[in-house]
Formats: C-alpha cells, sequence, structure tokens
C-alpha cells in the first residue's frame, strides 16, 4: 500500500488509459456470442436464440466470400510487402536530412494526410483523377504521354497501384513516426566514430541506423502481420465503384454491403467475421512472434 501510495501520480496518469481499453475493448467483449445466435434487437444478447456455428457456416458460404478472402490477403500483403520497407526507408531518409526546418517541414507536411478522412481523400484523388478537368489527365495529355483523358478509377489493372498509392500518401509519413523516433535515440558518438573511420553515409545506415531501429522494425512488422485480414475497410469503400468492385471487394466490405441488405438483422454475420478475423490475426501474431524469438530478435511476448 506504501508503494501505490508514491506511485499514485504514476496510476492517476495511467487510469485513463485503462479506463479506455476496460469500455471500450474488454466491456464489449461479451458481445461476441452474439455470433452464436441469431441475434434479435428486440430479445438483447441474452435472450436470443442460440445457432450455433450456423453463422460461420452462413459466412463462408456466401459466394463473394472466396473473392473477398483472397483480394483480402493480397491487398494487405501488397501492403506489406511494399509499404513497410518503404515506410523505413522514409523514416530514414527523413533523419538524414540536416537542415532542422526543413526535416520539420518535410516530416509535418507528410503526415497531415493521415488526419483526413477517406470520404475527403476518396474525393480528392476521384477529382485528380477524373477524365473531366483532372489534373493527373490534363497534364499526361498536354506531355503527349496520353493521347486521350484516361479514366484510372474504373481500370482495373490501375486499381491496386492506385490504392497502394494513395495508402503510401496517406498513412507513410504518420507510421513512419514510430522509426523516427528510435532512430532519434541511437547514440550519436556512434555517428561520430563512423565519420572517424571515413564511413560514408550509407555506411553509416546499414551498420548503426538499420540496427539500432532492428527491434522496432520486427515488433512493427509483427503487429502488421496480424492484420492481414484487415485491408483497409474506410479505403476500399470509398476509392472502389461498380467497376472495380470484383478487385475492391473485402471480407470487411462484404459483410458491410451484407448488413445493408439485412438491416437489423445481420449484427450475428458481422460478428462471426469479426470473430473469424479475430482467430487468424491471433494466430499470425503467434507464429510471427515465434519466428522473431527463434531469429534471436526482439518479440512482444
Amino acid at each position: 500500500m506504501n508503494k501505490l501510495y508514491r506511485q499514485k501520480w504514476l496510476i492517476a496518469f495511467a487510469l485513463p488509459g485503462f479506463l479506455f481499453f476496460l469500455v471500450f475493448s474488454y466491456l464489449p467483449m461479451y458481445g461476441v456470442v452474439i455470433s452464436f445466435q441469431d441475434f434479435d434487437v428486440f430479445k438483447g444478447v441474452f435472450r436470443s436464440d442460440f445457432v450455433g456455428f450456423d453463422n460461420f457456416r452462413t459466412l463462408f458460404d456466401m459466394p463473394d466470400f472466396n473473392n473477398a478472402l483472397r483480394n483480402t490477403i493480397l491487398i494487405s500483403a501488397m501492403k506489406m510487402i511494399l509499404l513497410f520497407p518503404a515506410t523505413v526507408i522514409f523514416a530514414l531518409l527523413i533523419n538524414e536530412i540536416g537542415t532542422g526546418w526543413f526535416r520539420k517541414f518535410v516530416q509535418t507536411t507528410s503526415y497531415l494526410p493521415y488526419f483526413v478522412s477517406w470520404v475527403i481523400a476518396a474525393g480528392i484523388w476521384y477529382k485528380l483523377f477524373s477524365i473531366d478537368g483532372g489534373v493527373v489527365n490534363d497534364l499526361l495529355v498536354s506531355l503527349g504521354i496520353l493521347k486521350e483523358p484516361f479514366y484510372f478509377m474504373a481500370d482495373k489493372n490501375a486499381f491496386y497501384p492506385i490504392i497502394l498509392f494513395t495508402e503510401a500518401w496517406k498513412n507513410m509519413g504518420f507510421s513512419a513516426i514510430i522509426f523516427i523516433a528510435s532512430l532519434s535515440a541511437i547514440d550519436v558518438q556512434q555517428y561520430e566514430a563512423a565519420k572517424v573511420d571515413g564511413a560514408s553515409r550509407f555506411r553509416q545506415i546499414w551498420h548503426i541506423s538499420l540496427p539500432g531501429i532492428r527491434n522496432t522494425i520486427v515488433l512493427m512488422f509483427i503487429l502488421n502481420a496480424s492484420n492481414l485480414l484487415k485491408a483497409g475497410q474506410d479505403q476500399m469503400w470509398t476509392m472502389s465503384n461498380v467497376t472495380v468492385q470484383q478487385q475492391a471487394e473485402i471480407l470487411d466490405t462484404l459483410v458491410l454491403r451484407y448488413l445493408k441488405d439485412m438491416g437489423l438483422m445481420g449484427y450475428s454475420i458481422g460478428t462471426a467475421m469479426g470473430i473469424f478475423q479475430a482467430f487468424i490475426g491471433l494466430a499470425l501474431f503467434i507464429v510471427c512472434n515465434y519466428l522473431a524469438k527463434a531469429a534471436k530478435s526482439d518479440s512482444i511476448i
């Protein structure tokens, strides 16, 4: 009790975060039972009929489930394979900027798009890629690269590159913050010693910067890998259209469309999807964490 009293201010600072996760993460967990019920909003959670795994069977038997699962894994894998290393490289490049004000300017402008909702961001890019007064088409036509305006947003081959590009534009700057913070914790004397030994900037990055943030890279990769079945619902819902829906349909948007059609009767299917994604995410988390330990690197647990 004396120790608790001495640390009362630390506990007070930690209490809001604890209450946040308690209210929004742990208390709602009783709702997972909905995935095993024929949930009726008028009967409530405790009086709805229990149906076992019927909701999961309905989910897996959806006509577009296999396509949505394939798209989800493909889009998430592309983001992880291409954008995760790009984020690390971007953080290293920002760290190499010598002028303080310019570094702050680049970092600030790079993470500002993160605070723009995907609804607004999608509107911006639809306008930029538009065939009617879109800046991108006007520029490409004026340079002679295109003979006539090209409808980028309705082209199936251009859809995935646009998704990756807009994801990088919106989130890369903000995602790089944690790597920049890790780089700032590296002892400056290591760089000074490397300069004395004649190491180039590339050698300093390779032998000092990257090893210095290796554990952070591993931890962030584990967290990203556990979200393999989360391909970005907001982005895919706002950036897609009827023409590219076959390529844009992911698990989250599939369930969202189902809920729109079913109304109040679709909560059980939505909860079943959440349980399925959480189970796969937990399995991937455990596997990646085990591999990180086996590689003698850092891990989360």
